[in-house]
């Protein structure tokens, strides 16, 4: 069993487009890509939760968040990386009281351009195979947006399964809602 991220080592894969890609764990000198990487993402206008005025970081401030990540046992940060770019991140925080330290949530995102290139599938095996080996880890949940079809089969085709919903759980404007699916993995 492990407890840190710090365990796990970087593994390659090879993109759809043949792109050779590396996921591995977040370290504090990564800090300005990902912030780089969430703010494009965040442009995108579409499947996140926060809007881009929102992250207004500075690389100090995420280069923390990363330590404070990577050296809890019960949380994950890992990058997909390719030719020194940061393409890919995905975080799970375990619960921190003791009656849900069973159990945690993860977030992901991936660039635009290497989305269906099987980055999202490659972050989500490190995560379940990280879990399946903690210690305390029993159960991986994630919330997505209800009309986000293609990460909802994304994340069943891995084995989690809907475990209910909150109605209008997002507001895009003052008429426009969306539904939040809560979704679950049992890994023991």
């Amino acid at each position: 069993m492990i407890e840190n991220v710090s365990k796990i080592a970087p593994r390659k894969f090879l993109s759809k487009s043949g792109k050779t890609i590396t996921i591995r764990p977040a370290e504090t000198s990564d800090a300005a890509l990902i912030l780089e990487m969430g703010k494009a993402i965040l442009h995108e206008h579409v499947y996140s939760l926060s809007t881009p005025d929102e992250l207004n970081l500075s690389p100090e401030q995420e280069a923390k968040w990363i330590d404070n990540m990577t050296t809890h046992p019960s949380h994950l940060l890992l990058v997909g990386e390719v030719d020194g770019e940061i393409i890919g991140l995905l975080d799970f925080n375990g619960g921190m009281r003791k009656r849900i330290s069973h159990s945690g949530y993860f977030g992901m995102a991936v660039s635009k351009e290497y989305r269906g290139e099987g980055l999202g599938s490659a972050l989500l095996e490190s995560l379940i195979w990280w879990a399946e080996q903690h210690s305390q880890i029993e159960k991986v949940s994630l919330k997505v947006h209800a009309d986000n079809d293609r990460a909802i089969q994304l994340y069943q085709k891995h084995g989690f399964r809907e475990e209910g919903r909150l109605k209008k759980g997002l507001k895009y404007s003052e008429t426009s809602y969306v539904d939040i699916v809560e979704m679950a993995r049992f890994v023991k």
